[in-house]
């Protein structure tokens, strides 16, 4: 049974650099497990038969065009519908601020609501990149990974074989160290892996030159 990422509400909200126009109690309980979005067009118009209330939905200009030329009863209809099926977030682009009755409905049933000044097409593609890796199936391998060239090189081995060692000497010649002792690889498609350390930059660094430093006083030490 494969495991369900999520990622928290508020850790979109700063990543995407988003205006919060209207935000529920609670709002480090609300989770994103949907890598999808969704431009609501249909459901502004009415039809919710597969409508997934867990993608995020981006309301952008077209969406906007056909709302504005609603009467102010027909609006609120529409709003009722859509708010009412409880999106996970719905956030407004090209910022554009949510109209008085959008508000309304978004705080009658808890949705949050949020504005963007980027153009819909450029925010759904730094959107979808964002949750692909937060969301990407992921697997933890015990091993150091180093940048050769421009190409990840992953180090694996029993532990005390020199993997770390051997990862020293790469970067004494000008090579990157990319994670020490513990890599997350998560699949952000079918094509591209990436991966993410396990612990801090300032860690592996202090781990290296440690290692460095004792390697070095032993040969010193063997030296004399």
């Amino acid at each position: 049974m494969s495991i369900q990422f999520t990622v928290p509400l508020t850790k979109l909200i700063s990543a995407m650099k988003l205006e919060v126009a209207y935000m529920p109690p609670k709002e480090e309980e609300i989770l994103i497990s949907s890598a999808d979005i969704n431009r609501p067009g249909l459901q502004l118009a009415g039809f919710f038969d597969y409508f997934d209330n867990q993608r995020v939905q981006l309301i952008g200009k077209s969406e906007l065009a056909y709302l504005s030329q609603l009467t102010p009863e027909q609006e609120e209809q529409v709003m009722e519908q859509f708010m009412a099926a409880k999106p996970v977030a719905v956030i407004q682009t090209r910022g554009n601020l949510p109209s008085p009755i959008a508000m309304e409905k978004a705080k009658k049933y808890g949705v949050p609501l949020f504005t963007t000044p980027a153009t819909t097409t450029s925010f759904s593609a730094s959107l979808t990149a964002f949750l692909n890796v937060e969301l990407a199936p992921r697997i933890t391998r015990h091993g150091v990974l180093v940048e050769v060239y421009g190409e990840g090189v992953l180090l694996l081995g029993d532990s005390g074989v020199g993997k770390s060692e051997a990862a020293i000497e790469l970067v004494k010649r000008g090579h990157r160290l990319i994670a020490d002792d513990a890599v997350e690889i998560r699949r952000v498609s079918d094509k591209t892996l990436v991966p993410e350390p396990r612990r801090t930059i300032s860690a592996i660094f202090w781990s290296c030159g440690a290692l460095a430093s004792s390697t070095s006083g032993a040969s010193s030490a063997s030296a004399l």
